[in-house]
């Protein structure tokens, strides 16, 4: 005899009941007087209507390291989420793409910065695929950077055409040592992606530019006279008219053949400083000789990046007169050269990366919070401690 349709769902209904409570298809059969393969039927319908299943995380099968890297993982796109919902609070329309990097819970600032080096360098080598020109500021975290990408040992060239590596700032004639130099980056990147083809063209030019005779600050305590010279030797510096175009001491005479260089970057490779120490690789004898004392700027700072100093929005008259003395007598990276790079980066997954802040520590997160809220960052390279602290700084 055929059964109905109401039949079937309540001989359906009571298989499910039966399953939840435990019970197993053959023992189902003989309560039910029907089949164990009617049972499956039965079940395969109960599936989709009535019967749930619990799924349970079984939390001792990984370590606590291993847990502590997966809900960083996983809170990566929570994290990338609230970013571009803080930037569109500003009216900032690019989208932010966010990586966090489980660096561990100890080690000194540097031995972090070590381990997001080389936990991101694949990533960071993927973006530079993207790239025909790529700007580097200065400092320990690109250093480490740089290192973590040649111990992958990746043969050259990594491209077909190469990648143009160009300095963005000068030398600060600082107490560290030149290897962290905007320059030394420029130049040891280039080595590594491009190889042979560093030899120079046929006129014994190289292809990597260099801002190593370039110092980092002009000193506001110089007088008009002495600064005009710095100027005028600067301009000496081919390489620094193809960066950044000639010091205007002589409006009449200035001519521009191309767009410079910084204007014009696929990609710039930086960091951020931390609250206490800005302009980090850059504080030497040149700023030692501003008028402003290196105290007194900390407290006018929003955000220091690759040397672009961002003031705060709150600042006196007083103190915005103040921070201007440090902008004019800084010869690289400016802020308009951020801006123009991040806009060229407006697709996160395609065509040119635009800015790429790589950090790492708590004290960091204002400076980030600044470059996001302003549009000058594409792609935030991160550690899970300043991914925490982002997140409070942005909710």
């Amino acid at each position: 005899m055929r059964r109905s349709k109401e039949d079937r769902r309540i001989e359906m209904l009571a298989v499910a009941k039966l399953t939840a409570e435990g019970r197993r298809p053959v023992a189902i059969a003989s309560i039910m007087g029907i089949t164990e393969v009617e049972v499956s039927r039965l079940l395969k319908e109960a599936r989709g209507c009535c019967l749930r299943t619990q799924i349970t995380f079984v939390e001792d099968s990984a370590c606590a390291e291993e847990l502590e890297r997966v809900n960083s993982r996983l809170t990566r796109q929570y994290l990338e989420d609230q970013l571009n919902r803080f930037a569109a609070r500003f009216r900032r329309r690019r989208k932010l793409a966010l990586r966090v990097f489980h660096c561990g819970p100890h080690g000194s600032d540097f031995e972090r910065m070590q381990r997001l080096a080389e936990a991101a360098a694949p990533t960071i080598k993927a973006l530079l695929l993207r790239s025909k020109s790529c700007g580097l500021t200065w400092g320990g975290m690109l250093g480490s950077v740089v290192a973590a990408l040649q111990e992958q040992r990746s043969p050259a060239p990594w491209t077909k055409e190469p990648i143009n590596f160009i300095p963005l700032s000068g030398e600060p004639l600082g107490r560290e040592g030149s290897k962290a130099s905007s320059s030394s980056l420029a130049r040891d990147l280039a080595v590594l992606v491009n190889g042979e083809r560093l030899a120079g063209d046929d006129d014994g030019n190289e292809d990597v530019l260099s801002l190593a005779m370039v110092p980092a600050f002009i000193p506001d305590e110089f007088d008009k006279r002495e600064q005009d010279g710095v100027r005028r030797l600067i301009d000496l510096v081919k390489a620094y008219e193809d960066i950044f175009g000639r010091h205007q001491t002589d409006t009449r005479t200035r001519i521009s053949r191309t767009t410079p260089k910084a204007m014009d970057m696929d990609m710039v490779l930086t960091s951020v400083a931390s609250r206490e120490r800005p302009l980090g690789f850059g504080q030497g004898m040149l700023f030692d000789n501003m008028s402003v004392d290196y105290n007194t700027l900390k407290t006018l700072l929003a955000a220091e990046v690759g040397g672009v100093c961002i003031g705060r929005d709150d600042l006196t008259r007083t103190q915005k007169e103040q921070l201007k003395k440090v902008q004019d007598g800084w010869t690289g990276l400016q802020q308009e050269h951020l801006k123009q790079c991040a806009t060229r980066g407006r697709k996160p997954l395609q065509g040119p990366p635009g800015v790429v802040v790589v950090s790492c520590g708590t004290d960091r997160a204002s400076a980030v919070r600044e470059l996001i809220k302003l549009g000058l960052v594409n792609h935030l390279i991160i550690d899970e401690v300043l991914a925490r602290e982002l997140e409070a700084v942005t909710g």
